[in-house]
C-alpha cells in the first residue's frame, strides 16, 4: 500500500497550534529571520506538541530524544511579527515517530519541518506501543492513519 502524503503547507494539515513572538535578536541586521531562529521556532512547536500528545507521568527510565530534524526554508520571514506553528504526527514506526511542523507568519508558510522522535527506556530504544502509540495516532491527520 502506498502511504498518503499531505501538503505541509497548507494549515488544514496540523490539528495543533502555537504562537512565537519574532524577537530581534532572531534577525540580521536586515531584520531578516535567520535560518536557526526557524529551528527554534520548530522546536517550540515539537516540544509543546509532544508533551500536549503524550502527557506526563512516563517512569524515569523512559524518554525521548530527536534523532533527526529535516527543514525546508520556503520563504524569508522580517522582524517584528508573530509566527504560528502547526504540528503533526506524520508516521510512526517501531522505536520512533515523525512529527511534522509547519511556520508561518501572516498566513503564508515559510518553512516546514519533520522530526524523528525516538523513544528510550533505559536509554535504548524501545518499541512504541500501547497507550503511547494510541495517543500518537490519536494526533495523526486522518488520511494518514489509515494508512498506519
Amino acid at each position: 500500500m502506498t502511504t498518503p502524503k499531505i501538503d505541509l503547507t497548507d494549515p488544514s494539515a496540523y490539528g495543533h497550534w502555537w504562537t512565537d513572538r519574532i524577537r530581534f535578536c532572531d534577525t540580521d541586521q536586515s531584520r531578516h529571520v535567520n535560518n536557526v531562529a526557524f529551528v527554534a521556532y520548530v522546536e517550540t512547536g515539537r516540544v509543546y506538541f509532544c508533551n500536549l500528545v503524550l502527557g506526563e507521568g512516563f517512569p524515569e527510565n523512559e524518554r525521548f530524544i530527536v534523532g533527526r530534524i529535516s527543514i525546508d526554508y520556503l520563504k524569508e520571514m522580517y522582524w517584528p511579527g508573530e509566527v504560528t506553528i502547526g504540528a503533526a504526527i506524520l508516521k510512526i514506526g517501531n522505536r520512533s515517530f515523525t512529527v511534522a511542523n509547519g511556520v508561518f507568519k501572516d498566513g503564508v508558510c515559510c518553512a516546514v519541518a519533520e522530526s524523528v522522535i525516538v523513544f528510550l527506556r533505559d536509554d535504548k530504544a524501545a518499541p512504541v506501543e500501547g497507550i503511547l502509540r494510541d495517543r500518537l495516532l490519536a494526533a495523526m491527520p486522518a488520511a494518514l492513519r489509515l494508512s498506519e
